[in-house]
């Protein structure tokens, strides 16, 4: 097993030599015909704004778009590119023949945003701090790590309660916090100084604007990586992302086909298509609705819900029906052999049958035992059409839906209470390791960080063989019996329907070429703007490790 360390390492630098050669991604091919001058830097970018809160761990919105804030500032040990996971505040690391130690050396020389020197003693604090506040982006399970040990000014080492098949992966969310700042911070929910987001990351946070969702990141000179492409980000509030790109106001749009004519002839703009790793979600409240528990009822609404029909209408094409095995095609781990749950309200129809549930009154309204299948859905106002849909589609089927539009921080908030009955949610963690399915599904899971979702728990979804699964996958250190692991994972939950992945969208990117042209996907996530290494000159990198 001591060569699993050894392993590991190769692997990263691989990545990092294939990143330094300037080779990218098939999802971040860049299309042909195009005839202006790439620019590889830029003095001031320009993109789409919104309140996402205060980018520091404690106070951002669980996002994607706030979290990416916060990357903008503070480091992880990893960091993510287009091929895997790359060394960053650690320059290397061993794992132990148990897989339950793992050594990293930090990079020398590294300092604080405040001038202050970056140590081990910092990594083992912010481990130790978060025991006690939880961070909103970027954490890390209870119940995983025993302990830290600080072996040397640039040495640390994490000692595992039990092998761990995520650990480097979940490194490289994980963002180091200053002891030195934060030590004397009790409550970091309202830590909201300047102080609170000093990193050791390539920009600072010269402004922020709450009321206009507004935010400006400034490069950081004494940046110990490489140099930030780009001087100034400028995240401004724009009413049309469309009509603002369209008008210069933004400098990167995300557009669907309906609008491709209006772009794919100008050789000024760059256009590529993302993964489908961002896309919606339907859930049940088993807990508040016990008839919900029944796996007959659930699969009765993944066969009445048109999910063909809502790409079609709501994504206007560019998208692709959800799983119900949760993993989306483009994901490296999807499993196929699964049930695929074609529209087919008289299917749905025979299932409620089977589960006792008759229109016994004629209204059309499936009932048994006096309790009639009506409930309210609750979803985002911009999700609305989506339930008007849905709500006409069960329907046919003999479901009741009334639906309820939320404030979108409403909504996410009554989902991780648990306070609603159907719910309708949309994120883009889909591309993500996925023992996800472990943290959002098994309800004997110690807990997911990423504030998303909430433990399946609270929905009241139980499962003996997926909690049995879910444990071996999470100590399983050999990836071709993690991955089946995995496809396993996916059929249970494709023949229980603990939730319905409605769609995940596959939207086109656009920038002008000319103003910046170094936009680049992370492996795992579909944003190129929520990528830290897209704001820097990467071969720059060779002369810093």
């Amino acid at each position: 097993m001591k060569k699993r360390g050894i392993i590991l390492i190769s692997v990263a630098f691989v990545c990092l030599a294939v990143m330094l050669a300037g080779c990218v991604s098939e999802g971040s091919s860049k299309t042909t015909g195009n005839t202006a001058t790439p620019a590889r830097s830029a003095d001031v970018v320009h993109l789409a704004g919104g309140d996402y809160g205060y980018p520091q761990p404690f106070t951002i919105y669980p996002r994607g778009p706030g979290s990416s804030k916060v990357t903008m500032i503070f480091d992880s040990l990893l960091e993510r590119d287009e091929k895997g996971l790359i060394p960053w505040l650690a320059e290397s690391w061993t794992v132990s023949p148990d897989g339950k130690e793992y050594t990293f050396k930090l990079r020398k020389n590294v300092r604080w945003q405040d001038g202050s020197p970056f140590t081990a003693k910092d990594v083992k604090f912010t481990v130790e701090y978060e025991k006690g506040h939880v961070p909103i982006s970027g954490g890390i399970e209870d119940g995983i790590i025993d302990r830290v040990e600080v072996i040397d000014d640039n040495t640390v080492k994490f000692v595992l309660v039990r092998p761990i098949s995520t650990f480097l992966y979940k490194l490289a969310s994980f963002k180091i916090i200053p002891q030195h700042i934060y030590s004397s911070v009790y409550d970091p929910t309202t830590f909201l100084d300047s102080a609170a987001v000093i990193g050791t990351g390539p920009y600072t946070l010269a402004e922020y604007n709450k009321e206009h969702g507004s935010y400006r990141f400034v490069a950081y000179d004494g940046f110990w990586g490489p140099k930030p492409a780009i001087k100034t980000v400028e995240f401004i509030p724009v009413s049309d992302a469309l009509i603002a790109f369209e008008q210069g106001e933004i400098d990167f749009t995300s557009i669907t086909p309906d609008v491709l004519d209006r772009f794919k002839n100008n050789p000024a703009i760059r256009l590529v298509e993302q993964p489908a790793f961002w896309g919606y979600e339907f859930y049940f409240n088993m807990k508040k609705c016990p008839e919900l528990g029944d796996r007959n009822v659930r699969q009765a609404f993944a066969y009445a819900i048109d999910r063909n029909e809502l790409v079609e209408k709501i994504q206007r094409g560019a998208g692709k029906p959800g799983n119900m095995g949760i993993l989306p095609d483009d994901h490296i781990w999807y499993n196929s052999d699964q049930p695929q749950y074609k529209f087919d309200v008289v299917q749905a129809r025979a299932l409620l049958d089977r589960a006792g549930w008759k229109d016994n009154d004629g209204d059309g309204i499936r009932e048994k035992d006096g309790k009639k299948l009506s409930y309210t859905l609750s979803l985002g106002s911009e999700e609305v059409r989506i339930g008007e849909l849905i709500k006409e589609r069960l329907k046919d089927a003999g479901i009741d839906i009334q639906v309820k539009a939320l404030e979108s921080k409403s909504r996410d908030a009554n989902l991780k209470k648990g306070d609603f009955e159907l719910l309708i949610a949309g994120f883009g963690g889909w591309g993500q390791d996925a023992d996800y399915l472990r943290t959002r599904y098994s309800d004997t899971a110690s807990g997911s960080a990423s504030g998303v979702a909430p433990l399946a728990a609270v929905f009241g979804y139980h499962n003996d063989n997926l909690n049995a699964l879910a444990a071996k996958e999470l100590v399983e250190l050999d990836d071709a019996k993690r991955k089946q692991i995995v496809f396993d994972m996916q059929r249970i939950l494709s023949e229980d329907v603990p939730t319905i992945p409605l769609f995940y969208t596959t939207s086109i990117d656009a920038w002008p070429i000319s103003t910046y042209d170094e936009w680049m996907n992370m492996y795992d996530h579909h944003a190129r703007t929520q990528s830290k290494l897209s704001y820097l000159v990467r071969e720059g990198l060779a002369a810093k490790r």
